[in-house]
């Protein structure tokens, strides 16, 4: 074959996302709320270690601890949420041609929400955080798998 000639159709009938005008229009307008939560984080990445330490004091954890590590792992964590949510934004431009994307991305944040119950458990995060986080991270990859669902 030549690579002028248009490959063979190998890869087994792809689940399309039904193209109905509000599947379409409920996953589009999820990706940039979840996206547009996210980048809510970019304010952190700014903020001033007097307001980190107010915001941690205010959630119940105490005294932040200072010093340079905790500083840029608040603020690249923060970078990192802003990333995905850029990233949801982006998806949102065309649900149906980012539709295995956007499938994927629905596990992945399942899974994360999975694992980020067990890390707040693990760090000993006040009850109010491990029952939001983690949950409502899978709970939006949940929602982004059933709404790209095929036919």
């Amino acid at each position: 074959m030549s690579v002028a000639t248009p490959a063979a159709k190998i890869d087994p009938e792809v689940h399309v996302m039904p193209r109905s005008s509000r599947a379409k229009r409920v996953v589009c307008w999820s990706l940039r709320v979840f996206g547009s939560v996210d980048l809510l984080a970019l304010i952190a990445v700014v903020m001033p270690v007097s307001w980190m330490q107010a915001a941690h004091a205010a959630c119940g954890l105490g005294e932040f601890p200072m010093g340079a590590l905790p500083v840029y792992l608040a603020r690249s964590m923060s970078l990192l949420y802003a990333f995905h949510g850029a990233m949801l934004w982006c998806l949102s431009t065309d649900v149906i041609r980012f539709q295995p994307v956007i499938r994927f991305f629905g596990w992945v944040t399942m899974l994360f929400g999975c694992i980020l119950i067990l890390v707040d458990l693990s760090a000993g995060m006040p009850r109010w955080w491990i029952l939001t986080e983690g949950p409502v991270f899978a709970a939006t990859g949940a929602w982004l798998i059933w709404w790209t669902k095929g036919k």
